[in-house]
């Protein structure tokens, strides 16, 4: 579950900012995503975690991950920044945003970073979208 005014996360990093709060579930995600890393249940200064987001907060995920055990190996998601999915809601919000200023197909690919078939092709589904919706 996701807090209002927060990011999407994948689950690992909304547990961490339950945890830690989303300033470190970011910095993880920054320091370490798409990789597999160890939560150590011993800190130290020169630790991944610590160095990511300080010996404080480190002791509270290590506390909420370890409990009991020595490390545990785990999988950093990419984070909000990161993924592919991001990346297409970017790129989406840009070319909706430029369809919506009425400018050329070329300057909406310019906006998007995409190629101008994509921006014909996307600007005649926003079309088509609003003509069904007139329907109803």
């Amino acid at each position: 579950m996701t807090r209002p005014g927060w990011p999407d996360l994948p689950q690992l990093l909304s547990e961490i900012a339950e945890v830690a709060g989303i300033s470190a579930a970011l910095a993880i995600a920054e320091a370490k995503g798409g990789q597999e890393v160890f939560i150590a249940g011993r800190l130290k200064k020169d630790n991944w975690l610590v160095q990511a987001v300080g010996l404080e907060k480190a002791r509270l995920i290590s506390d909420h991950f370890c409990s009991g055990r020595a490390r545990l190996k785990v999988t950093i998601p990419l984070g909000p920044t990161g993924s592919y999915l991001a990346e297409r809601r970017r790129r989406a919000k840009a070319m909706a945003e430029a369809v919506e200023a009425g400018v050329s197909a070329n300057d909406i690919a310019r906006a998007a970073g995409v190629t101008n078939r994509s921006a014909r092709r996307f600007r005649a589904r926003m079309r088509k979208d609003r003509d069904v919706d007139l329907l109803f």
